[in-house]
C-alpha cells in the first residue's frame, strides 16, 4: 500500500500583539517590543482516501482572550472564524471528524466549541495538568491558571467527554500524522505533530517552539516552559526530525505556506 501523504494549510483565526521575550527563556532577551502575531490552526488534507485532519482551534473570542487573561490586544474578523477559514478549501465544520490538540491553552482550544462531530485528540497529561493547575491564584495575567480557560478545559471533561481521545505519549493518528509527546515543555502535556508530506517530514509545533531561528536552529528555549533540560532536548529533536519546523504563531511561516506545504508545482 503506497504511503500517504498530506498537504498542510495554515488556517489564520485571530491575532494578537504580545511582548517579543515570549520568544527567549527567563526573558534573557535584547527584544524587549512588543509584536503581532497570528493565531493559527492547521488543516490537513491526505492525498488518499483519509479524511481532513485539524490541528488546532483557535481562541473562543478576542474580548473574553483580553478579559480572562490579561494580556495585550486580541483581534478577530468574520473572515478569521474557523468555518470561513475552512471554507476557503471547501469543507465545513462538519467534515472536521479528528482534531489534535497540541496543548489545551485558551489560544489552541477554544475553537473547539464550532465543531459538532469531531473527536479530540490530547494527551491525558495535558488535560489532566489544564483541569488543576499548579499556580498562585493571585497571578495577575493568564487566567490563574497559566493561560488555560477553564471554560474550554469543562468542555472537555463534560460535554465533549465522549469525544475525547486520551493519549499516553506518542500515537499515530492516521497513516502518516503522528503525535509526539514532548512533556513539561512548553505545557505538561505538549505534543507535536509530526505529518508525512511529499516533501518531507513537517512538525507542527504548537508552542514548544514559537521562532525557528532562535528557538530551534540556535536551542534557545522560547519563554514559557517546565523543564529546562527537557525542553532544549525537545528542541534538539525536533531540528534534526523537521524538515518543516511549524510553530504557531509566527506570520512568516503563515505567509511561507498560505498555499500549501508542500508547495504547489512552480511555487
Amino acid at each position: 500500500m503506497a504511503a500517504t501523504n498530506w498537504t498542510i494549510y495554515p488556517l489564520l483565526l485571530g491575532e494578537a500583539d504580545v511582548s517579543r521575550i515570549l520568544d527567549a527563556f527567563w526573558s534573557l532577551s535584547r527584544e524587549k517590543d512588543v509584536v503581532t502575531v497570528p493565531i493559527l490552526a492547521w488543516l490537513l488534507i491526505p492525498d488518499g482516501e483519509a479524511r481532513p485532519i485539524l490541528v488546532d482551534t483557535g481562541f473562543s473570542d478576542a474580548e473574553r482572550a483580553m478579559s480572562i487573561q490579561r494580556l495585550g490586544p486580541h483581534r478577530s474578523r468574520p473572515e478569521w472564524t474557523l468555518e470561513a477559514q475552512l471554507a476557503l478549501h471547501g469543507l465545513t465544520v462538519a467534515d472536521i471528524e479528528t482534531v489534535i490538540l497540541t496543548h489545551l491553552h485558551y489560544d489552541h482550544a477554544g475553537g473547539c466549541v464550532a465543531l459538532p462531530q469531531a473527536r479530540f485528540v490530547v494527551q491525558r497529561s495535558e488535560l489532566q495538568a489544564a483541569a488543576a493547575t499548579i499556580v498562585s491564584r493571585q497571578l495577575d495575567f493568564g487566567g490563574g491558571a497559566v493561560f488555560y480557560d477553564r471554560r474550554d478545559v469543562a468542555l472537555l471533561v463534560d460535554t465533549f467527554w465522549p469525544r475525547v481521545d486520551l493519549l499516553e505519549g506518542d500515537a499515530e493518528v492516521a497513516p502518516g500524522v503522528r503525535c509526539v509527546l514532548f512533556a513539561n515543555t512548553h505545557t505538561p502535556g505538549s505534543q507535536a505533530v509530526y505529518v508525512q508530506t511529499a516533501g518531507g517530514t513537517a512538525v507542527i509545533l504548537g508552542d514548544i517552539a514559537r521562532n525557528v531561528e532562535l528557538n530551534i536552529n540556535q536551542g534557545i528555549p522560547p519563554g514559557l516552559y517546565y523543564d529546562l533540560e527537557a525542553t532544549r532536548r525537545a528542541m534538539a529533536r525536533i531540528r534534526a526530525d523537521a524538515d518543516f519546523p511549524l510553530p504557531t504563531h509566527d506570520y512568516d511561516i503563515f505567509h511561507r505556506w498560505a498555499d500549501g506545504l508542500p508547495a504547489r508545482a512552480g511555487r
